[in-house]
Parts: C-alpha cells; sequence; structure tokens
C-alpha cells in the first residue's frame, strides 16, 4: 500500500478510506470495474455523514448548554430580596423552550442546507459520474468499432451481474497471458473463425484425465466468453479419460466466481451451471470424453492436461486438436493455499477463454 494512501488515512479519513480500500481490493486481486475515483467518492460520503451528525448536533447541544446555563445562573441569584424572580421562572422556561426550537429549525432549515450539500451531494453526484461513464464505455466497447461479418456474430448476452464484473477482470488481464500462449489460444480461435465462415456449428470438448477441474472450468468459462462476445453456434463439452466427479472445491472456485449452481447428490453429482438469465444452464458432471453427452464426430478436442494428451495420442471423431494444459489445483487440496489456488486456476481458464474467443 503507498505511503501516501496511509498518510491520508490517517489525517483525512473522509479522502484516504476509499483509497486504501481500493488499494486492499487490488492487491488482493479482486475483480472491481470502477476507479480509484469511485472508492474515494463512494466511502467519502459515509465519512461524511459522521461529520453531518457531528454539525447537526453541535448548534442544538450548544443552545442547550447556553439556555440551562441562563436559567442556572438566575437560580443561583436569588435570595430573599428577590425571590420573586423565582415565580417568573417557569415563565422563562417556557420562553427558552420555545426559542431553542425556533433557532433549531432555523439551523436545521439554513445552517445544515450547504454542509449537507457539501459533504453529501457533491460527493453523490461525482460516484454517480463516473458510474455513468463506466457504463457508457462499457456498453461502447461492447459495439465494438469494427464489426465482425454478420454470420459470424449475435448479439452478445447479457450475462449475470457478478459474472459480467468478473468477466471485465478477466479482460483487463489479458496483457498477462505469455505471448506463446497466446499463440495457442489463437489456433483455435483460427479454427473456429474458419467453422464460422462456412456457417457450421462449433463443437468444442475440454479433456482433462478426471474431468474433474480443469476441463470443466474449460466448458464452462467456453461458453460464457462465446456469450459474451456473441460468437454464435458454440456449443461447449468435457470430459475424461475415465469418469469420477466434478469436484466440490471447483464448484465452489465457480460459484464464488458468479455463477448460479444447483445439483444432485451421489458419487458422481450433476450440476446445472447458469450464467445468464438469456441462456440455458449448463449440465456438468464428470464423464468420459466420448460419453453420449458429448459430441462424437466433427468437434475439437481441447486436452487440458498434459496426462490427458499423452494417453490420448488419437481422439476418435475429432476434427481439430489443441493442447492449452493447466496445472492442477488438486494439488492444494486441504490446505491453507486451497481456495486461493482453486480461485487462480478459474480465474486463467476465464480470462484465456476471454481472449481466445475476443480473437474470433
Amino acid at each position: 500500500m503507498k505511503p501516501l494512501n496511509i498518510a491520508l488515512l490517517l489525517v483525512f479519513p473522509a479522502v484516504g478510506l476509499g483509497k486504501w480500500i481500493y488499494s486492499r481490493t487490488i492487491e488482493a486481486n479482486k475483480p472491481t470495474m470502477f476507479p480509484e475515483n469511485w472508492f474515494m467518492w463512494k466511502y467519502m460520503i459515509k465519512v461524511n455523514w459522521g461529520y453531518f451528525g457531528l454539525i447537526t448536533i453541535l448548534p442544538f447541544i450548544f443552545l442547550i448548554l447556553m439556555f440551562f446555563g441562563v436559567a442556572v445562573g438566575g437560580l443561583f441569584n436569588l435570595n430573599s430580596s428577590n425571590m420573586d424572580a423565582f415565580s417568573g421562572m417557569a415563565g422563562l422556561l417556557e420562553a427558552g423552550i420555545v426559542m431553542l426550537l425556533l433557532f433549531g429549525s432555523i439551523t436545521a432549515v439554513f445552517l445544515l442546507l450547504i454542509p449537507y450539500l457539501l459533504l453529501i451531494q457533491l460527493p453523490k453526484s461525482q460516484m454517480r459520474s463516473i458510474e455513468r461513464q463506466q457504463l457508457y464505455a462499457q456498453q461502447k466497447a461492447q459495439m465494438s468499432p469494427t464489426p465482425k461479418p454478420t454470420p459470424r456474430v449475435d448479439k452478445p448476452i447479457s450475462l449475470l451481474q457478478d459474472i459480467h464484473i468478473y468477466v471485465l477482470s478477466c479482460v483487463r488481464e489479458f496483457k498477462t497471458i505469455p505471448s506463446e500462449r497466446k499463440k495457442e489460444l489463437e489456433e483455435v480461435a483460427s479454427y473456429i473463425k474458419q467453422k464460422l465462415e462456412r456457417g457450421e456449428a462449433i463443437n468444442i470438448t475440454f479433456i482433462c484425465t478426471h474431468n474433474s477441474r480443469r476441463s470443466q472450468f474449460g466448458q464452462i468459462w467456453a461458453a460464457v466468453a462465446a456469450g459474451f462476445y456473441g460468437i454464435k453456434n458454440v456449443h461447449t463439452y468435457s470430459g475424461g479419460t475415465e469418469e469420477t466427479a466434478f469436484s466440490k472445491r471447483a464448484v465452489d472456485a465457480i460459484r464464488r466466481a458468479g455463477f448460479v449452481i444447483d445439483g444432485t447428490v451421489g458419487t458422481n453429482p450433476r450440476y446445472t451451471v447458469r450464467f445468464s438469465e438469456e441462456s440455458g444452464a449448463l449440465d456438468c458432471f464428470s464423464k468420459k470424453f466420448n460419453h453420449s453427452a458429448n459430441p462424437q464426430k466433427g468437434f475439437a478436442a481441447i486436452m487440458t492436461c498434459s496426462d490427458a494428451d499423452e494417453n490420448c495420442p488419437i481422439v476418435i471423431g475429432s476434427e481439430f486438436r489443441a493442447r492449452i494444459t493447466y496445472d492442477d489445483p488438486k494439488v492444494s487440496d486441504r490446505t491453507e493455499l486451497e481456495t486461493a489456488t482453486y480461485d487462480e486456476r478459474c480465474k486463467q481458464v476465464a480470462t484465456e477463454m476471454l481472449y481466445l474467443f475476443s480473437k474470433v
């Protein structure tokens, strides 16, 4: 965290709190679609409400103390020669209460209006302005300035809000993909382009050993990427060289990314995975790559682990094969790094699938 942000947090918390939270968000690699200034204005409002509360209550406290100071002073000045003054104290109290209410109303209407505008409304208007700018930029980005040929592209589907934010954070990570890796992904994109230009459906099967983690991530995020970029006629599948179960840890990772998931119980549970209200849910469960639920010919086989790549030198029925392997997050099971490792692998697959379809 920058020393300037720490100093601002201590000296000017209204400004520093938002900057500090933004820094923590970036350091934690959490997705955010808003810039630092939006965080600053948002949390400035929260701090300023406290200041505004003090500004509101202090005049009333001052008036109350002033009134009771006058009243108590009058009581101490009573003596035998001016006892008649005591009889007028009730009238003095009544007049004081009226004055207190009167001045309190004037303070609330006039004196508090300017602080409210400066402390609350001004930051809120700035925050809303940034939100409108981000929304406009997002819509403009989705409306590509170099439109793809009509036969290849449909209107992008609307993703669930949490997934949309997650996807935007992945798009910003394209620059972190190594150049050699980009070439491998672009080869798959070229295959998809050719299929689209011929007006053919694109069937992609992601294959690893157990169809438990990496190949499931591939199937799910490829479907999301195709929908996000409006690439039509794309159907994604997954399978393994053997049948096990869709790992509960991998399921939890995609749930944290924003997917809506329902599932059955058993040794090989079956999950419905939803990422948009405009498309059907994905049917995800562990199976062999030649299972009847998967295409039997004319599909692309994407090998997501080296074991499957070596054990399946020939994938019967496939017309295209690519090797895009990932480290197995299973190595972190039952360790303190488990959640972080699964989240990292989930985001890596998401980022690369989005890059792949951005090149179609």
